[in-house]
């Protein structure tokens, strides 16, 4: 595989918009260039989107590590929004914020891979500092905008559950988190462009 490409698997994704797009926010992130990403559609029950190292020989070695971004067909329990039908800039968003998961995990040795899911399963605190990370790496990588339109869309959706919002309002960086930080960006002149998007 020459570096200068992504190496996509889809699973279960029949719908071309969603390839589509996912390879294009792909695109924005040189440094998973050569690692095997896959995108899979399966049943979740507590989640819409996951971001996860594919356990297998390949788990041991950080070079050769390959990663997968699970969604559910729905977001979360409110079956009758399916994640085809949502917006493009909330789908890409969703996508960015998922590879951002990925950037962060790739010095992390199989060792602090284990440790990173324990702390996460385990403590508010840790995954508050992991899904801040990903965003900040995502809107890093150009999507802030997406970012944003992802977090609008989720808190301002009537048929979402109270709890799901409260979590979201815990855990991920605010829309104003989140534009404050394209600010600074953009005052420092660092505001990445994004390419074919």
């Amino acid at each position: 595989m020459p570096p200068n490409e992504h190496t996509l698997v889809f699973q279960n994704v029949e719908h071309e918009q969603l390839r589509q797009w996912f390879a294009e926010t792909l695109r924005q992130y040189p440094e998973l260039l050569g690692r095997p990403i896959y995108l899979r559609r399966i049943a979740m029950r507590y989640s819409t989107m996951r971001a996860q190292p594919v356990i297998n020989w390949q788990f041991f070695r950080r070079k050769y590590r390959h990663y997968r971004v699970d969604f559910s067909n729905h977001v979360e329990v409110t079956a009758h929004v399916r994640v085809r039908e949502l917006p493009r800039e909330v789908v890409v968003g969703w996508f960015a914020h998922e590879l951002g998961h990925i950037v962060d995990y790739l010095e992390r040795p199989w060792r602090g891979m284990i440790a990173f899911g324990l702390g996460y399963a385990l403590w508010s605190r840790y995954m508050r500092e992991a899904e801040r990370r990903a965003d900040t790496i995502a809107v890093d990588h150009g999507f802030g905008s997406e970012i944003i339109a992802t977090k609008h869309y989720l808190m301002k959706h009537a048929t979402l559950p109270h709890h799901y919002k409260k979590r979201l309002r815990k855990y991920y960086l605010s829309a104003d988190e989140i534009e404050a930080l394209i600010t600074a960006y953009e005052e420092r002149g660092e505001m990445p462009d994004i390419v074919d998007i």
